[in-house]
């Protein structure tokens, strides 16, 4: 499941329809805090994340997360490209960091490149699921 967190229904409504498109299951959210109410884990979810959010910003969000234990790879989405934003971001464990407009293209990779599981590459048919880090 991909989630999307940002506070621009626009922009939550076109990444929807562009991970929709590309098979992937979503669920968006206007703030941090309707996420946290709402989120339930999963095996295989990745969270993309604005940081200027109303309420609890999304630095906020991304380090509440890592403190509690939860593992959900998260690629950061901003219009404001901060210093301090991407140090919080690169410390915190983001997959990446992208400027609005966001690549279409490069954000469907990342999404792919991060949940797909791979086909098995040996004969006890297990699978592995790739990872980056920032």
């Amino acid at each position: 499941m991909v989630y999307i967190i940002d506070d621009d229904q626009n922009v939550r409504d076109g990444f929807m329809m562009l991970l929709k498109s590309a098979g992937y299951k979503c669920s968006s959210f206007e703030s941090a805090e309707e996420f946290l109410k709402n989120y339930e884990a999963g095996a295989n979810d990745l969270l993309i994340l604005d940081i200027h959010l109303n309420g609890m910003n999304g630095n906020s969000l991304l380090e509440y997360l890592v403190k509690k234990g939860l593992q959900l790879p998260v690629i950061i989405i901003t219009a404001y490209d901060e210093q301090s934003s991407r140090e919080a971001a690169k410390k915190y464990g983001a997959l990446a960091y992208l400027r609005k407009p966001v690549d279409s293209a490069a954000l469907i990779d990342l999404v792919k490149y991060n949940l797909d599981i791979q086909l098995p590459t040996n004969l006890n048919n297990s699978s592995q699921t790739k990872r980056s880090n920032v």
